[in-house]
């Protein structure tokens, strides 16, 4: 099934293999963003990217990336405190598809049946809390906060590690999962009773890279 091909993959996916740790307990309740505190860091936007991923049931999925317009993050005593991610929702990219096809995949994701850029162009990411948490796979922390994508806002925790080495950041998550019915996106979408054959999964896989540099004053 076409359609159900043309968002087999809204999961962030990297161009390497994932390494998943625990997966956090998803917060429910939604938490006021923590206030930017202390040393701030200027998000790289050319060196930051979500990898994502989207499937259907059996081997079907596609993937690519999101590019954020503007983001800073805070840091207190050499540990990510705070931060204020803001995302270019028209920068939707299908990495594994190339001409017409790339083409018309990357107009769906961005029209009404999912995230209505032109309505919603602009998707944002606020910290609640940064707290250390290690996993086997090498992620040191638990990253708590609202993510917002057309006007709608809930809770999302993951795994994530980070370097602080003098003025720079670099950052990232382990992979992770968002629900987008949550979000009002529900095109192909069991909830709405849509036949096995189009169904399309509602879990999107998510991965955050981020590189930031201290701010100039």
């Amino acid at each position: 099934m076409k359609l159900r091909m043309i968002f087999a993959g809204l999961v962030v996916c990297g161009v390497c293999v994932f390494c998943v740790g625990k997966k956090p307990s998803e917060p429910s309740v939604l938490e006021k963003a923590a206030l930017a505190a202390g040393v701030q860091y200027q998000l790289d936007t050319a060196n930051s990217v979500i990898e994502w991923i989207g499937s259907a049931p059996g081997d079907y999925r596609h993937n690519g990336i999101l590019r954020f317009s503007t983001g800073t993050v805070g840091v207190e005593e050499q540990v990510i405190t705070s931060g204020s991610l803001l995302v270019n929702m028209k920068t939707i990219s299908a990495l594994d598809q190339t001409g017409k096809d790339k083409k018309n995949l990357e107009s769906h994701l961005m029209d009404e049946d999912f995230f209505e850029v032109e309505k919603f162009p602009t998707g944002a990411f606020q910290f609640v809390r940064v707290s250390s948490a290690s996993d086997s796979a090498g992620y040191t922390l638990r990253v708590d906060g609202n993510l917002t994508l057309k006007n709608v806002t809930h809770p999302v925790s993951f795994r994530a590690k980070a370097v602080i080495s003098g003025d720079t950041i670099i950052a990232e998550s382990a992979t992770f999962t968002i629900d987008r019915t949550k979000w009002g996106i529900v095109y192909h979408s069991g909830i709405i009773g849509t036949i096995k054959d189009d169904l399309i999964n509602d879990e999107i896989v998510l991965k955050v890279k981020l590189s930031a540099a201290k701010q100039i004053l």
